[in-house]
């Protein structure tokens, strides 16, 4: 941690109330010395993150996967705190099921939320950069499944995250320009998460396997990595994608 580092500039994460990694990313934002938005689509739960990070964040409600709301928050944002300069796309959802009997709104419910949202919120933040004549940064949050075809009944998901992972180039490609840089920090299990700890926990063994470093990403790599996309020491990479998952990615 680099204590100041992020002084002065305007963070906003998606779904960063919960018990995962938006909250541990928006956490060390605000340690770093940025205004943080943390956005939920819970009320109580975001006033308990806010209150748990301290510092200086502040909650704003948000479904993001609703444009309107996306305009609303981006706008009122703006007018409160500043142009934001930085925008991290955590916010996900994953509705399983065979391609063959998939009900068609959850596929549209995922895209709204994976990609769509992403893509509204990147350009409502590179219109603000772009008018204020400041640099930014977009971090989207993936994973490798697009890689591998959505193995199983999770298609739905890895197509959205592949159209993210292109989203990430593109804003690089017409951000650059104007100082804007944009990255996908790509992960597949992350220990010291619900998702893994609670909710998979018969999951870990198999995956761990395909490890070459025999382990998987805890939470805290995530972070790191992320603090190092935001932060002006990756000044001169855009449109990369960096996978922070043990090798994982490359076993399959």
């Amino acid at each position: 941690m680099i204590s100041g580092e992020l002084d002065g500039r305007v963070a906003l994460v998606t779904a960063a109330a919960g018990a995962g990694i938006g909250k541990a990313i928006a956490t060390r934002l605000a340690a770093d010395g940025a205004t943080v938005i943390v956005t939920d689509v819970h009320q109580r739960r975001l006033d308990a993150a806010v209150a748990e990070i301290g510092g200086n964040a502040v909650g704003y409600l948000l479904d993001a996967g609703d444009r309107d709301q996306i305009v609303q928050v981006t706008d009122a944002v703006a007018a409160a705190h500043g142009p934001i300069s930085i925008l991290v796309n955590n916010a996900a959802l994953n509705v399983l099921g065979p391609i063959f009997d998939y009900d068609p709104a959850d596929w549209d419910r995922v895209m709204a939320v994976n990609l769509s949202g992403p893509w509204m919120l990147s350009r409502q933040v590179m219109r603000q950069l772009r008018e204020a004549g400041l640099p930014g940064v977009i971090l989207n949050v993936s994973t490798y499944a697009p890689d591998v075809g959505g193995e199983g009944i999770e298609a739905p998901y890895a197509v959205s995250k592949g159209g993210l992972n292109v989203l990430t180039r593109s804003c690089a490609h017409e951000g650059g320009p104007y100082g804007i840089r944009a990255n996908t920090l790509s992960m597949g299990m992350v220990t010291g998460t619900r998702f893994t700890d609670a909710l998979h926990p018969d999951m870990q063994d198999t995956e761990r396997a395909k490890s070459p470093l025999g382990r998987l990403s805890h939470v805290d790599d995530i972070v790191e990595a992320a603090a190092f996309l935001i932060s002006d020491r990756s000044r001169n990479i855009t449109g990369e994608t960096l996978n922070v998952a043990a090798g994982t990615h490359m076993r399959w």
